[in-house]
């Protein structure tokens, strides 16, 4: 079994790479119910499958905690309670790192009701928890059919590659912005908005940034970047004119603003930068089979439709539509078996330094 490391694509006409490293072997589940006793497969029977949808229907719900846009996360619930009658979905956007540090909490006191399933871009977290047992196997007809390639440690479904985008307030800058480049211009000093490192990824981010532009991220802070708690509220900002410009969004967030004729415009840079989300089921979950129903669909056609929107992600799973044409956009995506905490927290540290610890 391979998964993503390293995802590139190139403008039309070049070639295509994807880089495919072997994958962590997959840690065994924490044995599961009677009712759900099976070989540890992502297949199982018709037969079988119609017992745990049946089951689930008698659990009546599956909390989800995930860390998406809230557009994005009202489209999965529709979708998923729409194509599950019996089965509801409740879903509780939690943002960056307090998401894995709230699965945390509950695998430790696991007398309270909490998550069943997560959606997640701390993939680092997820494939450590799949060596510690904290997850279960996916199962069921989407899950069986899922690439291979796409799944961490067996359990975690890597999902909607998504590229970190810019954007501007079109009534205040009148030059169009194409590059990180272009956010050092003079008259954009103290006008520029990011996002404080609320999570790993958005740490690995600014990484990425100043290890392919060389003294960037000096030039970056002496613009007096105003940095914010989440995309949501930078995003926002820009819209209003609160600030003219931010280094870092995701086009699902933006697509909220360009639904309400915002003056905002997204650019995706060339080269890009991003990551893929993870789905995974945690052991102790309180509605087992309702959370297997939950990660089949989010692995099926209609979930993954859900997720991708109008071209907000790509998606690896074939024909879904409205997926962002990957092939169309220079992207690279974390490599995940490169990153260390040593890393990480070196470099929070010169981010800090930089920009002030928030």
């Amino acid at each position: 079994m391979t998964m993503p490391r390293f995802l590139k694509t190139t403008s039309p006409g070049k070639r295509r790479t994807l880089l495919l490293t072997a994958a962590i072997a997959a840690a065994a589940c924490l044995p599961l119910s009677p009712a759900l006793a099976q070989a540890n497969s992502r297949n199982v029977s018709a037969a079988e499958w119609a017992k745990i949808q049946e089951a689930a229907r008698k659990e009546g719900k599956v909390i989800v905690y995930a860390t998406m846009g809230p557009a994005v996360h009202d489209r999965i619930v529709e979708a998923f309670n729409a194509n599950n009658p019996g089965i509801k979905m409740e879903l509780v956007r939690v943002v960056g790192a307090a998401l894995t540090a709230k699965i945390e909490q509950e695998r430790v006191v696991q007398n309270v009701v909490g998550a069943d399933m997560m959606l997640t871009a701390d993939i680092r977290w997820a494939g450590d928890a799949v060596k510690k047992g904290y997850l279960k196997t996916p199962v069921g007809p989407a899950a069986a059919a899922y690439p291979d390639a796409w799944l961490r440690g067996g359990q975690v479904a890597l999902m909607a590659p998504t590229p970190w985008v810019m954007h501007y307030n079109t009534n205040l800058v009148k030059t169009p912005i194409t590059s990180y480049q272009d956010l050092l211009r003079p008259e954009l000093a103290g006008k520029i908005g990011g996002v404080s490192l609320v999570a790993e990824v958005v740490t690995l981010f600014y990484k990425w940034l100043d290890e392919t532009n060389p003294g960037y991220l000096e030039k970056l802070a002496a613009q007096k970047v105003k940095m914010y708690p989440s995309t949501v509220g930078s995003a926002n900002s820009t819209a209003s004119g609160e600030i003219a410009a931010g280094v870092f969004s995701v086009i699902p967030v933006d697509n909220a603003l360009h639904a309400q004729k915002a003056p905002i415009k997204t650019v995706i840079p060339n080269p890009s930068y991003g990551f893929a989300y993870g789905a995974a089921i945690v052991s102790w979950a309180k509605n087992p089979n309702a959370a297997l129903v939950a990660q089949d669909f989010i692995m099926s056609v209609k979930g993954q439709a859900a997720i991708v929107g109008n071209g907000e992600s790509g998606s690896p799973v074939p024909g879904v539509p409205g997926a962002l044409d990957t092939s169309k956009v220079n992207l690279s995506l974390i490599d995940w078996d490169k990153v260390t905490p040593e890393g990480v927290k070196a470099f929070e540290a010169r981010w800090n330094s930089l920009f002030g610890a928030r």
